[in-house]
This record gives C-alpha cells, sequence and structure tokens, in this order.
C-alpha cells in the first residue's frame, strides 16, 4: 500500500499535500516482527527450509497424495490409540499455507502446520530422496531431510511457532474493527509478560 512509486499512499499524496500515512497497530506489529526476524540468519534459514520444503512437496500431485495417504494413516493409528478423538471440525486436513513478510501470522500457521505434519513430510521426503526420477530432485529431497532432522531446525520451530502463537493473538485483536485501546493496551502489556517468561 505505500510503495515508493505507485503506492496508494503516494497516489493520495499527489492529491493532497496534507494528507499523512499511519499504519494500523496490527500492521505495525506485522513489520516489527520482520524488521526482528530479518536480522536473525538462524530464522532466516528456518523460513527459506520451511517454503522449499513446501515447495518440493506441493510440486506434484502425487507427492500430495503421498502427503495426504501419510498423514491419513498417522491420524487412524492416532485415533486407533486414543489420542484423538472424533466429533464436528476435528482432524481437518492439513495445507501447506504460503508466508509472506507482511503476515506473520501465514508463518505462525507454516509453522504449525510443518510441526504437525512432521512425520508425514519426513517420510515423503525420505521416498523422494529415494524413488525420485531426477538426481536434483533426490538432491533436493535428501538436502531438506536432512536438514530437518537437525536438532537446531527442530528447536527454531517450535520457538518460532511459540513466538508467534503469542503474538498471533495480539495481531488478531489489533485487526478487530471495534477496538477499545484500554483493551488493547493491557493485551499488549501480557503479551509482553508471556514474552518475557519464554525468554527465560
Amino acid at each position: 500500500m505505500q510503495g515508493e512509486i505507485n503506492g496508494l499512499k503516494i497516489l493520495i499524496r499527489r492529491e493532497s499535500k496534507s494528507a499523512h500515512s499511519i499504519h494500523c497497530f496490527a500492521h505495525q506489529l506485522q513489520l516489527t516482527l520482520v524488521g526482528v526476524s530479518k536480522k536473525c540468519v538462524e530464522v532466516g534459514k528456518l523460513v527459506v527450509l520451511i517454503s522449499n520444503t513446501f515447495n518440493v512437496l506441493g510440486s506434484s500431485f502425487k507427492h500430495m497424495d503421498n502427503l495426504r495417504d501419510s498423514q491419513k494413516s498417522t491420524i487412524q493409528v492416532a485415533l486407533d490409540m486414543g489420542e484423538l478423538t472424533t466429533g464436528r471440525g476435528l482432524n481437518q486436513q492439513l495445507g501447506f499455507s504460503r508466508a509472506c513478510d507482511t503476515r506473520w501470522g501465514s508463518h505462525y500457521k507454516s509453522f504449525n502446520n510443518f510441526i504437525i505434519m512432521f512425520g508425514s513430510i519426513l517420510e515423503v521426503l525420505e521416498s523422494l530422496a529415494l524413488d525420485a526420477r531426477s538426481m536434483d530432485e533426490r538432491a533436493k529431497a535428501m538436502g531438506h531431510l536432512e536438514a530437518c532432522q537437525t536438532f537446531e531446525i527442530a528447536f527454531m520451530l517450535h520457538l518460532m511457532r511459540d513466538v508467534l502463537a503469542i503474538t498471533n493473538e495480539l495481531n488478531k485483536y489489533l485487526q478487530k474493527k471495534k477496538q477499545d485501546i484500554a483493551n488493547a493496551m493491557l493485551l499488549v502489556e501480557v503479551t509482553k509478560r508471556r514474552l518475557q517468561v519464554l525468554k527465560r
């Protein structure tokens, strides 16, 4: 919206020189998260790995079918063992949400889905590493498989999911049309405290 050449801000400024642009609170939070996270190489590596893994798995219907089948069998085993319950809206198929920089809620969803489908993702990557047609596909699958199985990636994945879960609640509240500034400030304080507890 604020592109340097053709953004909405520029177009409005051309019409009225006295117009000012102010980001909404939710967008400011998103921009802050992007700015801070881009300074951390490990977060960047994680985002790239997840994006590339989703691209490899989503590049063919066969890969997606294999992932669905694996996820289906994982859910069935969990249901048989009593770890999951059935009901309306439960255990629905998860997809790959494409994350973008200005919507870190999408990163939260990507990280969360990656964790939930982790076993199935590894299973499909493993089969790709063994059975892919081209050496390039095998190499990509093997690289992603090895990277996903490192402690650093697992730790960063869970850490970022936890951090973004906390900020996601605040972000959702700030996007509501009717905002009470007192409640918003209270929620900011609660979010700050929760992040500080996580830091310890």
